[in-house]
């Protein structure tokens, strides 16, 4: 919960300063940031998308050593409980938000969709390079999360929403949460 808060947070603040001032309001502040529930098209994509989601992932699981995952200190969202499911659900969510949605969407305006997306990737990779720290096998979940990281924002800009994104990142973690459960 405290990553979704963390991962929201600036979007928040886009949201507050964007609708502040002369000729500017919430709704095309909301628009800029991609939290419009976008049209059926979009969903459509979004679960087409779900396929080489998850075989990206599933290619970065079983490429990790058993022994890499089972390690002690290794964090690996195993769906143990309700509690750990929601949190998965919930961090997808915020890092769509803040990495798609508010990062995305200005790097997109500003630099051009190729340049902006692929920032945004470059920028999402980097909270994960953590788990090279802990073992450096662990590290064919890098392209892997490079590689989502690009399709949902190609998802975004396609759809002008990063909600189908959300919902499908957070189906790609819950199946990867399974698999390793």
């Amino acid at each position: 919960m405290f990553e979704f808060v963390l991962f929201c947070l600036p979007a928040a603040i886009y949201l507050f300063v964007q609708s502040r001032g002369e000729n500017r309001t919430l709704a095309a502040a909301r628009l800029q940031l991609g939290l419009t529930w976008g049209s059926a098209n979009g969903y459509a994509w979004a679960g087409l998308l779900l396929f080489p989601l998850l075989f990206a992932g599933w290619l970065a699981i079983v490429s990790v050593p058993a022994e890499v995952v089972d390690a002690p200190g290794v964090s690996v969202a195993r769906l143990t409980s309700l509690g750990v499911a929601l949190s998965v659900v919930l961090r997808a969510f915020g890092e769509e938000i803040l990495f798609r949605g508010l990062l995305g969407g200005v790097l997109s305006r500003r630099l051009g969709f190729q340049k902006g997306n692929l920032l945004q990737s470059l920028v999402f990779v980097v909270p994960h390079l953590g788990i090279l720290l802990v073992d450096i096998r662990a590290w064919p979940v890098i392209p892997a999360q490079f590689a989502a990281a690009w399709i949902l924002g190609w998802l975004r800009e396609k759809t002008g929403t990063f909600v189908p994104g959300a919902l499908v990142h957070a189906a790609a973690n819950m199946c990867a949460g399974l698999l390793l459960s």
